[in-house]
């Protein structure tokens, strides 16, 4: 699963991402173009957004040297769903649940083993069906059997994880093992490299998703993610000297099911099917609350 980028290619990374900043969906295989070294005098080691673990692992990856200044600037510049996922690929071929779970906490700093231990996450009735099959045929089941379907609802997060692998043979791509976080854990990582710099914060199973000091609004689920508050971020609340949320966020979220509180100046949802809130409707939701800091920050 090693990725090999060849050395002719480090300044057309480069010069791609500290063009397009964060933008999804950037590669080695961008237009080619010249680097200015001081372009990143500014940079060290003690500015790197990750750990010296998660910098040395990534730029083996890309055949650069991780104690060069260079080499922070880009990994510094680059999504976190693509930094996760070069970081995983210095694991090898053969991926197991715990590394990708270390790679989650390294590069998202969110404990996926601490969700699973305290049975956070999708509060679902049953998972979806290529990790139900899976689950079902390492427990030597029929792909089509419910009969243990009980017992697997009742596995740990981690468990279903680690069997779904193993059914696998352990080959997932990042992408594959991304979208199986979201399935299991209801931890969108490509949602939330997205949201990186949005000035929107999220809390959710137990702890911070993303934070910032200029995040506007704050995006607060319950531990099953079953239901939601939005309140005012710290920042917001400096820049109108109060917490109460734009009245048309208000009417917005209020169509969309939301009820207001107007003591605690919050808006609250619970999903009425006492399951988890699913994508679709998350998706909805973020996009009203950027869409609203876009108009704020005109």
């Amino acid at each position: 699963m090693k990725i090999h980028i060849k050395k002719s290619l480090y300044s057309t990374l480069a010069t791609s991402i500290l063009l397009m900043g964060t933008t999804s969906g950037v590669s080695a295989h961008e237009t080619a173009g010249s680097i200015d070294p001081q372009t990143y005098e500014a940079y060290s080691q003690q500015d790197a957004k990750y750990s010296k673990k998660v910098v040395k692992a990534i730029s083996e990856v890309l055949e650069m040297d991780a104690n060069s200044q260079q080499a922070v600037a880009v990994i510094n510049q680059l999504p976190k769903i693509m930094a996760w996922e070069y970081y995983l690929s210095s694991f090898g071929k053969k991926l197991k649940g715990n590394e990708i779970r270390q790679a989650v906490e390294e590069v998202f700093d969110i404990d996926l083993d601490y969700v699973s231990k305290n049975d956070y996450g999708s509060k679902l009735s049953i998972y979806p069906t290529p990790v139900m099959e899976s689950v079902r045929v390492s427990l030597k089941e029929e792909i089509t059997s419910v009969a243990k379907d009980a017992r697997i609802m009742n596995m740990s997060k981690n468990e279903v994880m680690d069997r779904y692998i193993k059914q696998q043979n352990y080959a997932l791509s990042g992408a594959q093992a991304s979208l199986l976080i979201n399935q299991i854990f209801g931890v969108n990582l490509v949602g939330i490299s997205g949201l990186e710099g949005k000035q929107l914060a999220i809390s959710s199973k137990g702890q911070w998703i993303v934070k910032s000091d200029r995040d506007l609004f704050i995006l607060e689920s319950s531990l099953d993610d079953v239901d939601v508050s939005i309140y005012a971020g710290s920042h917001l609340q400096e820049l109108t000297g109060g917490s109460e949320l734009p009245a048309p966020l208000i009417a917005k979220l209020t169509e969309l099911g939301f009820t207001y509180h107007e003591t605690e100046q919050l808006l609250y949802y619970k999903n009425p099917t006492g399951e988890s809130i699913p994508d679709a409707f998350k998706g909805q939701l973020i996009g009203i609350l950027l869409g609203t800091i876009a108009q704020m920050n005109g």
